[in-house]
């Protein structure tokens, strides 16, 4: 058995959407004499590798504690695609996508979730692309950096496309030393009543 971590780490050197970096504080130190090594960490809902879920674009959408945990956990395929800007319909098609599917595509952009600096112009999905898988009946998709949907999208077409046909999104995905095929994932959010997304721990497990 090999396990893959496809996660980025929490870190300085980790970009952010909106530029609110995660901080880490530690309140209790053994090295300064206190009895335990203990910390508070401050992110947000959609931190790094993480995931969304119906409720983040769709208001009566399932949350983190009512979509079900088939979406995060199960069989899913990594396709590897190469792309200029955005990822089409057509790009999709040539692959065996069927219903019921976890979908992670590679776009060749996992190095870009160790760099510090965010990218505006990171590859995403096309609406058309969004309405295929939507059309395959997939469970979920994954993409190798932190938004679906190209930077401050007009209505946020491909996160309303899928998460409103309930289908759950994984973003910031560290895919490149992954080689295609099929795996078992494992990327479980955290239970949090109402919550619009989390971020998670996500692995390939190749038996």
């Amino acid at each position: 058995m090999k396990i893959y971590d496809i996660t980025a780490s929490i870190c300085d050197d980790l970009p952010s959407y909106d530029n609110k970096k995660p901080t880490i504080d530690d309140l209790l130190q053994i090295k300064k004499g206190d009895d335990c090594n203990f910390s508070v960490i401050k992110i947000s809902s959609h931190t790094g590798t993480h995931a969304d879920v119906p409720k983040h674009f769709i208001d009566n959408g399932s949350c983190n504690a009512t979509t079900s945990l088939e979406h995060f956990f199960g069989t899913a395929k990594v396709i590897r695609l190469s792309v200029d800007s955005h990822v089409r319909k057509e790009d999709l098609e040539p692959h065996d996508i069927s219903e019921g599917d976890i979908v992670l595509l590679d776009t060749g952009q996992s190095q870009f979730m160790r760099l510090g600096e965010f990218r505006e112009n990171y590859i995403a999905l096309a609406p058309c692309a969004a309405g295929y898988l939507v059309k395959m009946k997939i469970k979920t998709v994954g993409i190798d950096y932190l938004s679906i949907d190209p930077y401050n999208a007009p209505g946020f077409p491909a996160h309303k496309i899928l998460l409103g046909s309930g289908i759950a999104i994984l973003e910031g995905l560290v895919l490149d030393a992954v080689p295609e095929g099929n795996y078992t994932l494992s990327a479980l959010p955290l239970k949090i009543p109402g919550g619009n997304g989390s971020p998670v721990r996500a692995i390939l497990v190749k038996d």
